[in-house]
């Protein structure tokens, strides 16, 4: 650790800092061993499919000076409106100090309409700091995009791939197969290469939550409505495999933007309606096959619009009182089912305000969501979908 000025004046704090770093790499390397001891058969354990998975593959041939232009244009709308939005629908602190660390170069291009330098961040978001907060290892940029990886962390890096991948054939009852896991090379994705696929980091949960969407749904065209969608990873699955689908999603504005680059590029086919196009409205969702709002247009949403809504952890970071008023939206905007996936105890407190206020909506199932046991036995994390009486 390099001694810098905050050091000397914190040096308690310096040596807490030092000892949970060391602790942390010694779990990595105990769960890098047990795993190649645990994989030792395993054809697919080859340190070689991490290193194909981490190889540049950025695409500096399209031009998208339009898409930006368009998506720095509600972005600042956006921002500006945010500062008069009431309390609950603010950024987290949490979020708040992303942006004045690792989002500082990105709401900055975004705001001065910086195409040049929004593009190269957003061609390579995968890896760039502007994904800080929705991209798996942006906290461990240092060891895995500044070069060669170690092979610990390589080791490290293709077990956890290889338990989740696992875990998602056990969730999704082997039916499906790696290349249902392929996604768009936009952003300049990493991760590892699986049977000529490339899975990138974390597809293989986003699929899995596109899948328990889609099961929930009938067969006739349906709206989905995500709080946090981060950059679109379980859209896309989504609106790739089930047609007749309009996906709304609601997040900070740094995010939607973010969303918009990748999902407009994935999808040029299909209509979507960023903020300040137009109102939120019954007419505008019916019109689009995709509507990406910054979270405080929730309280817009009109009554019933919306046959399953979503959220993956997002709504785990919330106040009581933030969450008392995104679930008042949630059973105003919900015809048939709301599922929550993130920590135990905030699944607990959406329990308790829904028993309270909102008779209507039943506790249909309640499932342990194993997808980082493998690596922290200890982590409480749920699923819980409500279901509307009637339905």
């Amino acid at each position: 650790m390099k001694l810098k000025l905050r050091h000397l004046r914190h040096p308690l704090q310096t040596a807490n800092a030092a000892k949970a770093l060391v602790e942390a790499r010694l779990k990595r390397r105990r769960f890098a061993d047990r795993s190649e001891r645990y994989f030792a058969d395993d054809p697919r354990y080859d340190v070689q499919s991490v290193i194909d998975g981490f190889a540049d593959r950025v695409d500096d041939r399209s031009d998208d000076e339009a898409l930006l232009g368009r998506i720095c244009t509600s972005y600042i709308k956006a921002a500006k409106q945010e500062q008069s939005a009431p309390k609950a629908y603010r950024p987290t602190g949490w979020w708040e100090q992303q942006r004045h660390g690792s989002l500082g170069a990105v709401t900055k291009a975004l705001m001065t309409r910086d195409i040049d330098a929004l593009q190269a961040m957003y061609r390579n978001f995968y890896r760039d700091p502007c994904s800080a907060g929705l991209v798996v290892l942006q906290s461990m940029s240092k060891d895995y995009f500044g070069g060669t990886i170690r092979e610990s962390h390589r080791r490290f890096y293709l077990a956890d791939a290889l338990y989740r991948i696992d875990h998602w054939k056990a969730q999704t009852g082997s039916s499906f197969n790696s290349r249902d896991l392929s996604g768009p090379e936009i952003g300049n994705p990493f991760g590892v290469m699986v049977e000529g696929t490339l899975i990138r980091s974390g597809a293989e949960y986003q699929h899995y939550c596109a899948l328990r969407i889609r099961r929930l749904l009938a067969p006739e065209r349906a709206v989905v409505a995500e709080i946090g969608g981060g950059f679109g990873g379980m859209a896309y699955y989504l609106l790739r495999d089930r047609a007749r689908t309009t996906y709304i999603n609601f997040d900070v504005p740094e995010s939607v933007a973010l969303m918009s680059y990748y999902l407009l590029k994935a999808f040029p086919q299909l209509k979507f309606l960023l903020y300040g196009e137009e109102e939120l409205s019954a007419d505008a969702i019916a019109h689009a096959d995709g509507v990406l709002m910054p979270v405080f247009e929730l309280a817009k949403m009109p009554v019933d619009a919306v046959d399953v809504t979503f959220s993956s952890h997002a709504m785990s970071d919330l106040s009581h009182e933030a969450m008392g008023e995104y679930l008042k939206t949630v059973a105003s905007m919900t015809r048939d089912s709301f599922l929550y996936i993130g920590n135990d105890k905030s699944g607990d407190v959406i329990s308790d305000l829904i028993t309270q206020q909102y008779p209507s909506f039943r506790l249909a199932e309640t499932r342990t969501s194993g997808w980082h046991s493998h690596r922290a036995p200890g982590s409480s994390e749920v699923e819980c979908l409500y279901r509307i009486d009637g339905v």
